[in-house]
């Protein structure tokens, strides 16, 4: 392969890493508001993705365990209220 081959091949990497991230951290936001653990989870997946890419994910990794554990402790506090 040649050099140019193999800086095309990692910026495509990059590019798909970029992807991801953005997808973790907008799954992230979205299931603080509805779904969370579903989303939660999509957006662990999309940011271990990233970083399997080489691309940083702390935000979508943070926004993933927040969405889990918000909906658990809403699940924990309103099953008593019966609502």
């Amino acid at each position: 392969m040649t050099a140019t081959t193999d800086t095309t091949e990692i910026e495509i990497q990059r590019r798909l890493g970029l992807s991801y991230k953005k997808t973790s951290i907008v799954l992230g936001i979205i299931g603080m508001f509805i779904l969370g653990i579903p989303l939660g989870i999509a957006a662990f997946i999309f940011a271990r993705k990233a970083e399997v890419q080489g691309v940083k994910s702390t935000a979508g990794i943070v926004l993933a365990v927040l969405d889990i554990v918000l909906a658990i402790v809403l699940l924990v506090v309103l099953r008593p209220m019966n609502l």
